[in-house]
């Protein structure tokens, strides 16, 4: 099961509110998963939704506010997994159900934040959770950060954009085909989300993620730069061995200073050690700079040969 599934799955396992909230709630869920019906088709609303948890959630809250329980249908996905739907039928019911949750606007009915619906926190958290069971959905954390909440209606999104804002979320807004996508891309910001939502422990098990994930990056981080630093040295090394070795095959081995023979020496019986370590071995111990500019020269005295 993915991640987006258990998320869901725990909110809609979030024991019933307030009415007005049970309201918010639905009307989040119809406007982003239902669509009206042609008066060819009949009229009404059909709602569809894949996740079973979400039809089930929808069916209880029909219940528990308008004492129906819409028969659902199952039509099975190419591939796998199941479509789940039912309608309501355009009759008196309907009529209540679509003024009830705030879809009746200039004589018509169209999909829309209601602002008395969604006047206090709480509605509005819970509106907004009811779209992000209809038409959200949620990386893994382990994978990659992203939120997000699909509508075709330019007015729904604007009004869900508002919502996100008016509960200090932070969300943006794109194009995607045909449809408007509002999505959070930041890993704190989706937990906050999800906080307001009502999944706590979603959010929970994101930070714990998040945190592994940061403790992992800074731990390869440092190793990678340690790494470089060896590397890095050993190379160092090497050039100077190899210097140092054409200098004392050389007729100029008997000009070298007892300074930089005694280094030199040092550095052949010890390939592996940093130039501060072979500054505390030398006689007379002198500084990691010290020692550079001794090499340094043992280096441009080979070049001159």
């Amino acid at each position: 099961m993915s991640f987006s599934s258990d998320v869901k799955r725990e909110l809609c396992k979030l024991e019933p509110e307030s009415p007005c909230c049970l309201k918010a709630e639905l009307s989040g869920l119809l406007a982003l998963s239902g669509t009206f019906l042609s008066e060819s088709d009949g009229g009404g609303l059909r709602f569809r939704t894949e996740n079973a948890d979400v039809m089930r959630r929808t069916q209880e809250l029909l219940a528990a506010l308008f004492g129906i329980t819409p028969l659902k249908s199952v039509m099975s996905k190419k591939g796998a997994g199941n479509i789940y739907s039912f309608r309501l039928l355009k009759n008196q019911t309907y009529n209540q159900i679509m003024r009830t949750l705030g879809f009746w606007r200039e004589g018509r009915v169209k999909f829309s934040v209601d602002p008395f619906i969604t006047a206090d926190s709480c509605c509005r958290r819970a509106f907004l959770r009811g779209a992000f069971l209809s038409s959200g959905s949620v990386n893994a954390p382990e994978k990659s950060y992203h939120l997000e909440i699909e509508t075709h209606y330019h007015g729904l999104a604007r009004d869900i954009l508002q919502l996100f804002e008016d509960e200090q979320l932070t969300v943006r807004s794109v194009m995607r085909k045909s449809n408007y996508v509002i999505y959070i891309k930041d890993s704190e910001e989706i937990a906050n989300a999800l906080t307001a939502l009502g999944a706590t422990d979603s959010a929970l098990e994101l930070y714990s993620i998040k945190v592994e994930k940061d403790m992992i990056n800074q731990i390869n981080r440092r190793v990678n730069c340690e790494t470089a630093n060896l590397t890095k040295t050993a190379n160092a090394a090497a050039t100077q061995i190899k210097a140092i070795n054409k200098l004392l095959a050389s007729r100029f081995a008997s000009d070298l200073s007892p300074a930089l023979l005694e280094l030199a020496k040092l550095r052949l019986e010890n390939p592996e050690a940093s130039l501060a370590e072979l500054g505390t071995l030398l006689t007379v111990p002198i500084s990691k700079s010290g020692v550079n500019r001794r090499l340094q020269k043992l280096i441009s005295m080979a070049e001159e040969l």
